[in-house]
């Protein structure tokens, strides 16, 4: 697993450096650095939108006493997104473009539910309690009372 990390620190940063190279043969370096700047502008404006509306859901949501799963999992997608806005390249962009999608959300959402284990195990039987009282014994003082008691 750990060597597919190390794979994929290398690759990154080699393909948006082809895809930079590539966009720039295709529209020119000018044009290319302004479409960048845009994606990223672009990116923030709808990142700072839909962040106060998930913030508003989050905050109805728990006012109805309901767990805010959802918007905490799109927090977290949107968290993801403006990181990538930032690392310069149109791949993180494009992945970043993605994740503001609310359907994209949504099936990443789904396929997660169905691939990972539920964080919070299944509901198990309650342990049985017993109350009670109870006093420490001395054990030379047991000795003693044993030899006193009528039945022993």
């Amino acid at each position: 697993m750990g060597w597919m990390l190390f794979a994929g620190v290398i690759a990154l940063p080699v393909a948006e450096v082809m895809t930079w190279m590539k966009v720039a043969g295709m529209i020119g370096a000018g044009a290319t650095i302004l479409l960048a700047v845009g994606s990223v502008l672009l990116g923030l404006s709808i990142l700072r939108r839909q962040g106060l509306s998930i913030l508003l859901d989050a905050h109805r949501r728990l006012e109805r006493g309901e767990m805010p799963v959802e918007a905490a999992f799109d927090g977290l997608c949107l968290s993801a997104a403006g990181f990538l806005l930032v690392v310069p390249g149109f791949l993180t962009d494009l992945a970043a473009l993605a994740l503001l999608i609310p359907p994209v959300r949504g099936l990443l959402r789904g396929w997660l539910e169905r691939h990972l284990p539920p964080a919070v195990p299944a509901a198990q039987p309650a342990s049985v309690i017993i109350e009670g009282d109870f006093v420490e014994v001395d054990p030379a003082a047991a000795r003693r009372d044993r030899r006193l008691d009528p039945r022993g």
